[in-house]
């Protein structure tokens, strides 16, 4: 009877351990996944960052769901296509443009990212230079991020 008491006694210990171990493995690849999606993210923003700089509007196209839009500093909602239009025609231009203070957060298939952008820029002629704060969204599809929306905040010079 006490074999059959420390037998079972055992068998239920190994169980409670390797069911631990399962959950703390599931959690560490949990966190790995997080993680993954967060740095994948800060890529997309380099690479969107570089487009902007090169006017590369294909890679702009790619980067960007058709139904895209942006909330801008004076508070006008401007289209992906009006975007596109602005790089195609010079009226867009970025002499330098830098992204700092990244932060993403991701729940899914959605990401939101919120930065900072140090720029020296013109549209239409006039100057846009300056500091922004921005948050832009992202969504996953067809295994790939695109963003579907983004708005903008010049940070008021002290």
């Amino acid at each position: 009877m006490k074999r059959i008491l420390l037998l079972a006694l055992a068998t239920i210990t190994v169980s409670c351990l390797a069911i631990a171990q399962d959950k703390n493995a599931k959690s560490a690849s949990s966190k790995k996944v997080g993680v993954s999606a967060q740095e994948e993210i800060k890529k997309v923003e380099q690479e969107r960052n570089q487009a902007i700089l090169r006017s590369d509007t294909a890679a702009l196209d790619r980067m960007t769901s058709d139904d895209y839009t942006v909330i801008d500093q004076r508070g006008e909602l401007l289209t992906k296509a009006q975007i596109l239009g602005g790089f195609k025609s010079g009226a867009i231009k970025f002499d330098s443009r830098e992204l700092s203070d990244l932060n993403v957060r991701t729940y899914g298939s959605t990401a939101v990212v919120t930065g900072r952008i140090s720029q020296k820029a013109t549209e239409n002629g006039k100057d846009t230079s300056g500091e922004s704060r921005f948050t832009r969204v992202y969504v996953k599809e067809k295994g790939r991020w695109v963003s579907v929306a983004q708005q903008i905040t010049a940070v008021a010079k002290q």
